[in-house]
Parts: structure tokens; C-alpha cells; sequence
């Protein structure tokens, strides 16, 4: 009595328990349990379910096939279904995401029972996609400062060339007139016009490529990338007196998302660009370096603008967190630089404090390290 007594309450509190589906299915995949939380869930009453087969009521269209293969083969062989995430279907024909697991009960007899437990995920997923265009706004936020402060990079290179440019064919037009312009002088004037047109050619053809943002997985080699990047920001460090030393491996390749990659170099930089402005330094340093390490590509970035404050050092990466006036940042671009990373690129990225020595003098400042899958 006390055993039947505890089987009907634990019958009764599966067919009641709330948010997680419970259906039970004969040899032919045909309803013989429908507990309350399917009710709900699914949007088929009980009376509606029994008798129906799996695969006409939750399974879609896309799924049928393989549903009813793989019941076949636990049927046959032995051979069990995997608990996972499924996209299911509800009556009105809205998906509906469960986690689900499985149970064969008889399996070695002729009536084999097979028994669902599925937990509702579809507010979660709901809640996942609201996430995922956050951080799309997020990064398109994040790129417009960039594109801001790349015409501003790009307004200030410019200025040289074009000055260039201009007294050349002015003074071309004078030594003309004087009847004092050589051979010798013209092809000097000619190839110094055509210097900085190919100077200003690359500098657009740079920043196309940065706004263009396309997500083409590709084959690209990481030193071209840094380069590209340093062209496009080269204005404002050496405007700043920001000396740049590279040591980097000309062979790495990398397979992946190089646009992606330059943005997020470009965020680290200048960050170390604008806490260098902050500090009064003989001269103002940023050194960038690559490897190849425990089969990973490392990238590491650090200045000499005396760290980052041990109190504020966790909270680098998270969205909105800044540190400058409000007309100066966003807070966006180290967030996204991590996602990107770490999610898009299925890498690593870490910050600490660091001293060195540099030119026989101590060094304190702060370095990124980034660490890529090399493929």
C-alpha cells in the first residue's frame, strides 16, 4: 500500500510538475502519456496528443526523418538518443526550444516504452537573440567612433601630401614661366606628385577596406594586418610624439576574420594612445610583438603609460566602462574587442600590469595580450 500510495504521488507530480514536458510514446512512436507541462508547452491537449504519432505533433518538417531513424536504431540497436537542445514545434506552429532527454523503458521487451523530458528553453533563447543584437549595436556604436576618429587620422595625413603635392606643381608652373625648369627637375616634381597620390591612394584604399566590415573568413598574414592598421592611426601617434617598435614574425598566417582583427588592434592602441596623453613621459612608447607559442598566435600590445589601476583592472572589458571624460569615450571599445575575440575568433584576451626596461631606463605600463588558434 505504502509503495502504490508513493507511485501515484509521483505520477501525479510528474503530470503537474510546471515547465517540463514529460510525453510517453508505444513502439509505433504513438502518445501514451501527455502530462500537463506538454499541455502547455506545445499548445496540443492531452486528449488532442494520445494516440498521435511523435512526428505529426512536435516534430518539424525538417526534423521528421531523422527523429523517426534514430528511434528506429534505439529500437533496434541499442543505441540511445543524446540529451540536447532541439528546436521543436508548437501547435500554432511557432518553435519551441527544449532541452531534451530520453528514456527507453521494456526496451528488451516486445512493448518498449519510450519516455521525453523536455525543459523549456525558448525564453532563454529569446533572451540569447536579444543579447546578440545588443552587441551588434554595440559594435556598430563602437565602429562609428572608430570611423569618426579614422577621418580625423586621415584629415591630418593628409595635410603632408597634399602640401607636397601643391608646391610641387606650383613651383613647376614658376620655373616654367622663368624658363628655368629642367628635365632633371620636372621627372624630381612628377615623381614626388606621384609618391603622395600612391601615399593617398593606400590611405583610402586602408580606410575602404576598415568601413567596409565584411565577415569573409579568409588567409591572411598578421604582419600585413598590423601594418595596415599603424598606416591608418600613423597621423595621430606621431602627431603625439608616440613611437611604435615592432618585432614581428613575417611568416605568421592566420585564417579568420582579418577586418575584425584590425579593429580590435586598432581599439587596443588606442587606448594606450590615450592613457599615454594622460602621462608625462621622456617619450611616449608602444611596442607591439608576435609569435608563435604552445601552438597558439600571440599578439601582444604594451606601452609605458604607467598602468592600468589595480582597482578598475577586472572591469576593462565590460560594456560602458571608461575611464575618460564623457566627450572622450565610450566604454565600447575594449568590450567589443574581447567579444570579438573571444567569440568571434574563439580566442583569448588578457590585460596586466607590466615594468621593463627600455634604453636603459625603467619602464611601467600596461599589456594585451591576445592569443589566436593557429590553423
Amino acid at each position: 500500500m505504502i509503495i502504490n500510495s508513493d507511485e501515484n504521488k509521483f505520477v501525479e507530480l510528474i503530470s503537474k510538475i510546471p515547465n517540463v514536458a514529460v510525453q510517453g510514446y508505444d513502439k509505433n512512436r504513438r502518445v501514451i502519456y501527455w502530462n500537463q507541462a506538454s499541455e502547455h508547452i506545445y499548445g496540443f491537449l492531452k486528449e488532442e496528443a494520445l494516440g498521435k504519432k511523435l512526428e505529426d505533433l512536435i516534430i518539424p518538417s525538417t526534423l521528421k526523418e531523422i527523429v523517426v531513424q534514430d528511434i528506429e536504431n534505439w529500437y533496434k540497436n541499442g543505441q540511445a538518443i543524446a540529451p540536447g537542445i532541439l528546436p521543436l514545434q508548437h501547435k500554432n506552429g511557432s518553435t519551441i526550444h527544449v532541452y531534451s532527454s530520453h528514456i527507453m523503458l521494456g526496451e528488451d521487451t516486445d512493448s518498449p516504452e519510450m519516455f521525453c523530458v523536455d525543459v523549456d528553453l525558448t525564453e532563454q533563447k529569446k533572451q540569447e537573440n536579444i543579447l546578440k543584437k545588443q552587441e551588434k549595436i554595440l559594435f556598430e556604436q563602437s565602429k562609428m567612433v572608430s570611423m569618426g576618429e579614422m577621418i580625423g587620422n586621415i584629415a591630418h595625413q593628409w595635410r603632408q601630401p597634399l602640401s607636397l603635392i601643391s608646391t610641387s606643381a606650383t613651383g613647376m608652373i614658376m620655373e616654367k614661366e622663368y624658363d628655368i625648369l629642367t628635365d632633371d627637375q620636372l621627372i624630381k616634381n612628377c615623381n614626388n606628385i606621384n609618391n603622395n597620390a600612391q601615399y593617398l591612394s593606400q590611405t583610402i584604399d586602408d580606410f575602404k577596406n576598415f568601413i567596409k566590415g565584411e565577415r569573409v573568413k579568409k588567409l591572411f598574414y598578421l604582419k600585413d594586418n598590423i601594418n595596415s592598421f599603424l598606416h591608418l592611426v600613423d597621423g595621430k601617434l606621431k602627431n603625439n610624439n608616440i613611437k611604435i617598435i615592432l618585432d614581428l614574425d613575417d611568416n605568421i598566417r592566420i585564417n579568420g576574420y582579418e577586418n575584425e582583427l584590425l579593429q580590435c588592434l586598432m581599439n587596443i592602441v588606442n587606448n594606450s594612445r590615450d592613457a599615454l596623453l594622460e602621462t608625462i613621459n621622456d617619450y611616449r612608447l608602444i611596442f607591439i610583438s608576435t609569435s608563435i607559442k604552445d601552438d597558439k598566435i600571440i599578439i601582444s600590445i604594451k606601452d609605458n603609460a604607467q598602468g592600468i589601476p589595480e582597482n578598475i583592472l577586472p572591469n576593462i572589458f565590460e560594456p560602458y566602462f571608461t575611464t575618460k571624460k564623457q566627450s572622450q569615450g565610450t566604454g565600447l571599445g575594449l568590450h567589443m574587442t574581447h567579444s570579438l575575440i573571444v567569440e568571434g575568433m574563439k580566442g583569448s584576451i588578457h590585460a596586466k600590469n607590466v615594468s621593463y626596461q627600455y634604453d636603459s631606463n625603467d619602464q611601467v605600463g600596461a599589456e594585451f595580450t591576445i592569443a589566436l588558434p593557429y590553423n
